[in-house]
């Protein structure tokens, strides 16, 4: 009801979460602010810049779709952030090139195949705990050789639903070793 009150103009301020950033066009909007926009960027998961991108891009392409223009203004702690730059500059080659880059320097996807074990429990400790013996029990594997297997950790989005979350990530040169191991581990019992 909102957003069609918006879209008729009925309404002319719409403030909300980054759901209304996705897939909605409106015109007429001239102006779409950002606040915070560096919320994400900063989180244990190696995708975090790639998702702050999408979501600054995807909301400075809110605006300006009429012919009167727009403008978007993003307010960020960390400026100079390559993927709030790159992103406000609608610089989408320049990111992927930069992101692609360090991913591979550092042996993540798309280089690699990576997998997360997700532990959820009411209690942190118990969740770090069988956590730990996943991660044990994969790393002693014979198919665990060439794969790196990290961990535990607090998933990025540590708490859900009144659960802990803990991950093991798995990483493997390619899809069959990622593959290999997992099976292995499910058959020892390992999860």
């Amino acid at each position: 009801e909102a957003l069609g009150r918006f879209a008729t103009g009925e309404v002319r301020v719409l403030v909300g979460t980054q759901m209304i950033a996705k897939g909605l066009d409106f015109p007429n909007v001239r102006l779409v602010g950002v606040v915070n926009a560096d919320t994400a960027l900063n989180l244990p998961d190696f995708r975090a810049s790639e998702r702050t991108f999408q979501l600054v891009n995807q909301v400075a392409g809110r605006c300006g779709r009429g012919s009167s223009g727009g403008r978007a203004i993003v307010q960020t702690f960390q400026p100079d952030a390559a993927a709030i730059r790159m992103a406000a500059a609608h610089d989408f080659e320049g990111f992927a090139k930069q992101e692609l880059e360090t991913r591979k320097r550092f042996g993540l996807p798309p280089f690699k195949r990576m997998a997360r074990v997700v532990v959820r429990h009411e209690s942190e400790t118990t969740a770090r705990g069988i956590a730990q013996r996943i991660h044990d029990a994969m790393a002693t594997l014979p198919e665990a050789s060439g794969c790196a297997v990290r961990g535990p950790h607090p998933c990025p989005v540590t708490r859900v639903s009144d659960r802990f979350r803990m991950q093991v990530e798995v990483l493997a040169p390619d899809s069959a070793a990622l593959q290999r191991l997992v099976t292995a581990a499910r058959n020892a019992g390992a999860f």
